[in-house]
């Protein structure tokens, strides 16, 4: 107890400038390099975790978990396929889609998009697109009657995601042209034909902002019986999307799928598979950041080790009347590491603390940014306390490295070359 209290005392007062109580120049210069190293790597693990979590959630929110498809164009016995799906543990619901790419149009202005048939009375079951609506009863306004009581051909409602509103300068009420140029392909060669590419007009009944670039500029909802009239296929559908209870354990939930569907007739692809790209270069981008920032942790412990072995140059005189009074090299190096270990402690403590602070700062600010080229209008953040103590074991490990090789050298001085040295 006595021999590890003074072998932190003498740690101390090594760490003061010889004149003043307050730390010397080159301690504190190694303490602000931890600084800086740590509050910049718990900022971007933050941050990137913010990305993943923000993607995730919006993905989330306009897709389903799972996509069942049937292999071939004719899927028309999809209710008792969703019965079977429904049945399996895990499942709480299922809806019909129908995908095409399309080109909408409003006056001169024009797009490419995705247009999605769904079911009005089931899609709100698995997907949280109703709840990003900035008007009241759109689903109930997209619902088309094919054959209407007093006879008259009803003119189809569309959901559009809010930039792609911006882009066609459309409101509620406004007409939309939206035309399929594969009508004017022939189907069996691919090539093209003389006949014109099938249009229709659709009327805006709301929009809707997800907060995800790529579907509020893209996406258009319309009743899925709309679309199978455009383009004169019957009762098919392309898939059926299905929400499960556990979505980071979709995986088990997709192998029940699979057993209670026939053998090789479907793809079934979860939320994971249809963002694969997307969710693995975030994980890349992650890492990569995190591993150049953590280079800025290392390089300040080359200041500690600096900061060591100018300390144990300018101690050798007391180096050695403490081995000669008995002190051990194992003592010796306790007083080095000691030294180091305080600085590389103060520096992860207030890195820690300014990496939080800029985290919140961000989170409570409300950081805008540029949605076509980032995807989403706002920097996100993630404060994950697990991940700021894993930067802070990190920080000490590395700077607990960095104390033994100049420990190791305080404690090889030699009593007498140390006296005759001074």
């Amino acid at each position: 107890m006595l021999r590890s209290a003074y072998e932190s005392f003498i740690a101390r007062r090594h760490l003061q400038s010889r004149r003043q109580s307050f730390l010397s120049t080159i301690t504190l210069i190694a303490i602000v390099g931890v600084f800086l190293g740590v509050m910049a790597l718990t900022s971007v693990i933050a941050v990137t975790g913010g990305f993943q979590e923000a993607f995730r959630d919006r993905v989330l929110g306009v897709n389903s978990h799972v996509m069942v498809i049937k292999y071939g164009i004719d899927f028309n016995d999809y209710r008792d396929v969703q019965e079977k799906i429904e049945s399996v543990d895990g499942v709480t619901a299922s809806s019909p889609f129908i995908l095409h790419e399309m080109i909408a149009a409003h006056g001169h202005n024009t797009a490419g998009v995705l247009i999605k048939g769904i079911d009005p009375a089931t899609t709100a079951a698995v997907s949280d697109v109703p709840k990003y609506t900035h008007e009241d009863d759109v689903l109930k306004l997209l619902e088309y009657e094919r054959f209407p009581e007093d006879g008259k051909r009803q003119t189809p409602h569309i959901l559009l995601g809010s930039k792609l509103a911006e882009k066609l300068k459309v409101e509620v009420g406004d007409l939309v042209r939206l035309t399929s140029p594969l009508e004017s392909l022939d189907p069996d060669r691919w090539e093209a034909t003389e006949r014109a590419p099938s249009t229709e007009q659709f009327r805006v009944a709301g929009t809707y902002t997800s907060g995800f670039y790529e579907y509020d500029s893209r996406l258009v909802m319309v009743d899925m019986r709309a679309l199978q009239d455009f383009f004169n296929q019957g009762d098919v559908v392309t898939g059926i999307d299905v929400r499960v209870n556990d979505v980071f354990g979709v995986g088990a939930i997709v192998d029940g799928i699979n057993e209670a569907l026939p053998k090789n007739r479907f793809r079934i692809l979860d939320w994971k598979q249809l963002n694969h790209n997307l969710f693995t270069s975030l994980k890349l981008q992650r890492l990569v950041l995190a591993i150049l920032f953590l280079f800025i942790v290392l390089v300040a412990s080359f200041n500690i080790v600096a900061t060591l072995i100018m300390i144990v140059l300018d101690k050798r005189k007391d180096i050695a009347i403490l081995k000669s009074m008995g002190s051990t090299n194992l003592g010796v190096m306790k007083i080095f590491v000691y030294q180091g270990l305080v600085i590389g402690a103060i520096g992860t403590a207030l890195g820690l603390v300014g990496g939080m602070a800029i985290c919140l700062f961000i989170k409570n600010v409300d950081l805008g940014l540029d949605a076509s080229i980032y995807m989403i209008d706002h920097l996100p953040v993630e404060i994950n306390p697990l991940e700021f103590l894993a930067v802070g074991v990190v920080a000490m490990f590395v700077t607990f490295l960095a104390t033994i090789g100049p420990s190791w050298a305080a404690a090889r001085v030699n009593p007498v070359d140390g006296l005759r040295y001074d």
